[in-house]
């Protein structure tokens, strides 16, 4: 009994170990590109999300595998291949960037729904419908990404940290804080409250540990205040930001989480364990970005609102 707990011992720490090393590389990888974007230009920032795209798209097509025909991979992955470089370099050149997303995203529509004519024999309903899923997880939720890099603003919101700089660190801060919250809560008082968030979809993640994740959100977003805050020398009107930071922070961590439901749902329908291996301890891109790609909606959507308002 004792050399099968030690045997247990070992390998999780192993596990552990390759978790932080690849958790590390990702996090200097991040961290790499917004330097660029912030020393050099915002289009470096799209290079990285650009990479997500491929290689998110790539591993939905690969997972699922016969569920689509060859016609309907090679229009999804060229779907990724134009939307997001044209997103990008429309928003920054011609502030056109949602609407050259849109044109992407009728024309993949289009090309889709044209193989019921042209390949009428291996097309049906249950494959455009797989078809179009691998097109918009990633590549679509990944051009919200594309568009909070390039948000700019006025000057009066700038001096607040309402920019561009502060979207990408509210989505690269929130969910890591939220999933490791998620994580600790989950671990050290799963024995004490035992209620399973989703048993049919996760059954290792709890209520508890759900709770964990929004706490971890909203201590993200007040790090995020006060550190970027300091470094831009401003605290004007805290009372009024640090609670749109905390009420940001909320909705982003249970974006956060929800995509990670979304993600585990999918691999379950598809019957693998992760979608990819490309970081060890991890899986696959998709599997390290999952929750971001929902959370990226929620702090695109927010911010826009408050341009929008203010």
């Amino acid at each position: 009994m004792r050399s099968k707990a030690y045997r247990r011992f070992r390998n999780e720490r192993e596990i552990m170990k390759i978790r932080l090393i690849s958790g590390s590389c990702y996090v200097i990888i991040l961290l790499a590109f917004y330097v660029l974007k912030i020393v050099a230009h915002d289009l470096c920032f799209d290079a990285l999300t650009y990479a997500f795209a491929l290689l998110g798209t790539y591993e939905m097509l690969r997972a699922m595998k016969d569920k689509t025909t060859k016609a309907q991979k090679g229009i999804v992955f060229a779907f990724a291949i134009v939307t997001i470089p044209a997103c990008a370099l429309c928003e920054q050149f011609v502030g056109l960037g949602l609407q050259v997303t849109l044109i992407c995203l009728f024309a993949l529509s289009v090309a889709l729904l044209s193989l019921l004519v042209i390949r009428h024999e291996e097309t049906t309903p249950e494959n455009l419908g797989v078809s179009f899923l691998s097109a918009v997880y990633p590549t679509l939720l990944l051009c919200l990404l594309v568009l909070s890099n390039h948000v700019n603003g006025s000057q009066e919101l700038a001096k607040y940290a309402l920019d561009s700089r502060v979207m990408i660190l509210f989505i690269f801060v929130v969910s890591p804080v939220s999933d490791s919250l998620a994580y600790v809560f989950g671990r050290f008082l799963r024995k004490y409250f035992p209620k399973k968030m989703a048993p049919k979809i996760s059954p290792n993640k709890t209520v508890i540990g759900g709770i964990g994740g929004i706490v971890g959100g909203m201590l993200g977003a007040a790090i995020l205040y006060f550190a970027y805050n300091a470094a831009v020398g401003s605290f004007d009107h805290m009372g009024l930001w640090l609670p749109v930071y905390l009420v940001i922070g909320l909705f982003a961590a249970a974006a956060t989480e929800f995509g990670d439901l979304v993600e585990s749902c999918i691999k379950r329908k598809v019957d693998i364990k992760d979608m990819g291996k490309i970081m060890p301890g991890h899986g696959g891109a998709l599997d390290r970005i999952d929750g971001t790609l929902f959370a990226t909606t929620v702090v695109y959507v927010a911010f826009t609102l408050i341009h929008v308002i203010a």
